[in-house]
């Protein structure tokens, strides 16, 4: 049986509750819609994917994760906001990691 983060079985019914997290298209939101389509890149520039949407945390409305668009049978990939910063000079979202 595969687990999720926290341990719960994946075919687990969904949570009765407020939602976490909120999605954001660029239909609800300016800054969803200037990074909608943005390149993501790593820092030493291999491409990772586009900006598909956007992630806020329900409670503190605050920008959680970034979305990237799925290439055909690819799983989501989710990039948290933090680990991202955005090159002007190249208008694309660089992601980092340390080491």
């Amino acid at each position: 049986m595969l687990r999720t983060l926290y341990g719960r079985p994946r075919n687990d019914p969904p949570r009765n509750g407020p939602k976490r997290f909120v999605r954001l298209t660029g239909q609800d939101s300016s800054t969803a819609e200037l990074l909608a389509g943005c390149a993501v890149v790593t820092a030493s520039g291999e491409r990772i994917g586009h900006v598909d949407h956007l992630m806020i945390d329900a409670v503190t409305q605050q920008l959680r994760y970034v979305i990237l668009s799925r290439r055909r049978g690819g799983a989501v990939v989710a990039l948290p906001w933090q680990g991202l910063y955005f090159d002007a000079a190249n208008a694309r979202l660089v992601f980092y990691t340390l080491g």
